[in-house]
């Protein structure tokens, strides 16, 4: 088991918008895949314990990592860390000190990926974890001591490099 875990967002982070839950079928509807998203998921799975950090509630875990299917990247997460699990949404603190707890690792051995700098990033990094800011729609940057921001995931690696990884 690795000492290191990696968090990814779901909607605007690994897929382009956040999905729709078709409750009749028990499925969430297809969604293009971010450019470059599971080639990095694929990449960190082999030396990260990766996980989805997603207000998504609407289904159970495995609902939601079927969707990853066609990305070829679903038996990638070791853990999904929904609002429904954590009973709070994403930034509240209650959210990451449940995903923390059940990770069982320090938050500064945690990084979380997101496009929301507000619920993915600026929350994360109150209860410690790193944060690394997906910012495909700007050229704006947030840089901190435990944040980075990025506009591809090209730019990942390098990222979780600086932040002492």
């Amino acid at each position: 088991m690795f000492d290191r875990a990696l968090l990814f967002d779901w909607g605007g982070t690994l897929m382009e918008t956040m999905p729709v839950y078709l409750a009749g079928k028990g499925v969430w509807s297809s969604v293009p895949a971010v450019d470059g998203a599971a080639e990095a998921v694929l990449h960190a799975s082999k030396s990260w314990r990766v996980a989805l950090a997603t207000n998504a509630s609407e289904s159970g875990d495995e609902a939601m990592l079927a969707a990853f299917e066609p990305m070829g990247i679903s038996q990638c997460f070791s853990a999904v860390y929904s609002f429904g699990r954590a009973g709070r949404p994403k930034p509240w603190a209650e959210f990451w000190r449940y995903a923390l707890h059940d990770l069982q690792l320090p938050a500064e051995r945690v990084v979380m990926v997101g496009d929301s700098y507000m619920d993915d990033i600026w929350g994360a990094t109150e209860v410690g974890i790193n944060g690394i800011w997906l910012n495909l729609h700007s050229d704006e940057r947030k840089e901190k001591a435990r944040m980075r921001t990025i506009h591809s995931f090209a730019e990942l690696e390098s990222a979780l490099a600086s932040l002492g990884f």
